[in-house]
């Protein structure tokens, strides 16, 4: 798909489908957005990923969290734990990303949300 106003709408649809399910399911990025930009933009898996970056920790991931902290729904505890572990796993991560060649990185991607999607999916029904 071409740059132009099409193309730019489509990139808002898939935004906004991505940001109800952040808000709703505290997922977006990783799950829906990546896949999004990959598929249907034909963006390679790294830039796929850098930029659901960018789009979803601060705005989304803000005014979600918001929204449930203002209902009750967060463990701080357990949120400020998870904060090193996650500030030092992106940089790993992000070191790592760089090492991978494309093709990889998007079967390691998919395998990963393969193996948590039967995970959840199990888990949903059997526990």
């Amino acid at each position: 798909m071409a740059d132009g106003p099409l193309h730019d709408a489509s990139i808002f649809m898939a935004a906004s489908v991505c940001g109800v399910a952040s808000g709703l399911f505290g997922i977006g990025g990783g799950v829906l957005l990546v896949p999004f930009l990959a598929l249907f933009f034909a963006f390679g898996q790294h830039r796929a990923q850098g930029t659901s970056l960018i789009a979803l920790i601060p705005p989304t991931g803000l005014l979600a969290f918001l929204a449930y902290a203002k209902a009750g729904y967060v463990s701080w505890k357990t949120g400020l734990l998870l904060i090193p572990g996650v500030f030092v796993g992106g940089i790993v991560g992000g070191r790592l990303a760089k090492r991978l060649p494309p093709r990889r990185m998007r079967q390691v991607f998919a395998g990963l949300m393969f193996v948590l999607g039967v995970w959840q999916a199990a888990a949903a029904w059997w526990r």
